[in-house]
């Protein structure tokens, strides 16, 4: 049965039985999303698990051995093997996305040197490309019925345990790319605030053209346009968790018109913000 419960800090999506018009070889079954998680798990699993941990960190206990856990970095769960892990001290919670794979793709994991017995934690060092695939991921989420999506999702998953991994191997970052994530903290942290791309890119010691050519190649959207997506996103949270109007969203997430940000949000999220909303909210 299919079936899907979604909020901004915790949802839960059966894809299994969603046709899919373009398989790749790997179909996911489910995919879950904890913002806080707290629960420390103790149990075998019948599916093939990826856990993302994205903030946070905690304990992996598998076959005897230990390992901490800090973010970013990802472990895997085996079908019929007892696993072990949670959050705990110094971290009260960790932030966990999970790909759930159906037991009988184990092999073609493995034939993708996806599923490695032998590697159950690797860290993600170079973490930028494997965020920019978990937010165009999220974005997919959020209309997994449209035509041809859940093939995407099934790639989409794919590329991000590609991403997860090849940001284990790669080397050091770079001065260039060290600044670009220096810069897109402070923005994504500090995303109501007007910027000054220039100014910002003169602050750290960068020309603005300069700027604009790594943040291209890093970050992959133009600077004005991802801040958009950060405070789209965060309207999505407050429509789902409050019942704010649409015109106190837009206030709060300083559009000077209503009309304006709901013209953006129809556009990035494909869909009105009231519809959004119907669709989306839990009501208790």
């Amino acid at each position: 049965m299919e079936y899907i419960i979604f909020h901004m800090d915790d949802f839960f999506m059966h894809l299994a039985p969603l046709p899919r018009r373009l398989p790749s070889g790997l179909a996911l079954e489910s995919i879950a999303y904890n913002g806080h998680k707290t629960r420390r798990e103790h149990r075998t699993f019948e599916t093939f698990n990826f856990s993302f941990i994205l903030s946070g960190g905690g304990i992996f206990r598998f076959r005897g051995e230990s390992i901490a856990v800090k973010a970013p970095c990802v472990f895997i769960q085996w079908p019929g093997e007892l696993m072990d892990y949670g959050p705990c001290s110094p971290w009260e919670t960790w932030e966990e996305l999970s790909l759930i794979y159906p037991a009988d793709q184990l092999d073609e994991l493995r034939k993708r040197n996806l599923a490695l017995l032998r590697k159950p934690l690797w860290n993600v060092r170079r973490e930028i490309p494997m965020r920019e695939q978990v937010d165009h991921l999220m974005s997919l989420l959020q209309s997994p019925h449209e035509h041809g999506r859940v093939d995407r999702i099934d790639r989409a998953c794919e590329l991000l345990v590609v991403e997860s991994r090849l940001g284990e191997s790669r080397p050091p970052l770079g001065r260039d790319e060290s600044i670009i994530r220096q810069i897109r903290e402070r923005v994504r942290t500090h995303y109501l605030e007007h910027h000054d791309f220039d100014a910002l890119a003169r602050d750290y010691g960068l020309s603005p053209s300069t700027f604009r050519r790594y943040w291209a190649r890093y970050v992959h959207a133009p600077p004005s346009r991802y801040v958009m997506s950060l405070r789209i996103r965060e309207a999505c949270r407050l429509l789902v968790e409050t019942d704010f109007t649409i015109a106190e969203i837009a206030d709060q997430l300083r559009f000077d018109d209503p009309l304006y940000f709901s013209r953006r949000f129809s556009r990035l999220m494909g869909i009105p913000a009231t519809e959004y909303r119907q669709r989306h909210k839990v009501h208790g």
